[in-house]
């Protein structure tokens, strides 16, 4: 059987179950996490990270969004790295994309 809690956080757990399609919605959740481990491995370097800390929130509006914990949090935040994230399902398919994006840094100030 799998254990939920070594993907998903509480969080992410409740978001989910308070959907119309819950299996739906954790098949996006699971897709974007996948996506930015993606996106972050063309990088190199990053430390090692675990699927909850990689936290998919989402905005008043609904919009998704990737909140990081732990090391992983550090690492991007000293990389001046901001990132975009796009999750669809529909049916029994599930997909997403996640951008990284380089910032400024120095006295140029830090990504967003």
């Amino acid at each position: 059987m799998l254990n939920s809690g070594a993907l998903f956080t509480a969080g992410e757990l409740a978001h989910c179950h308070s959907r119309p399609d819950p299996h739906a919605s954790l098949a996006g959740l699971f897709s974007a996490k996948e996506a930015f481990v993606k996106a972050l491995s063309s990088l190199g370097g990053a430390p090692a990270h675990t699927f909850p800390e990689i936290e998919v929130v989402h905005g008043p509006a609904g919009q998704p969004r990737i909140q990081l914990h732990g090391q992983i949090a550090r690492w991007h935040r000293q990389q001046h790295l901001a990132m975009d994230l796009s999750i669809s399902h529909t049916g029994d398919l599930a997909g997403a994309v996640v951008v990284l994006l380089a910032g400024p840094t120095g006295s140029e100030g830090q990504a967003p």
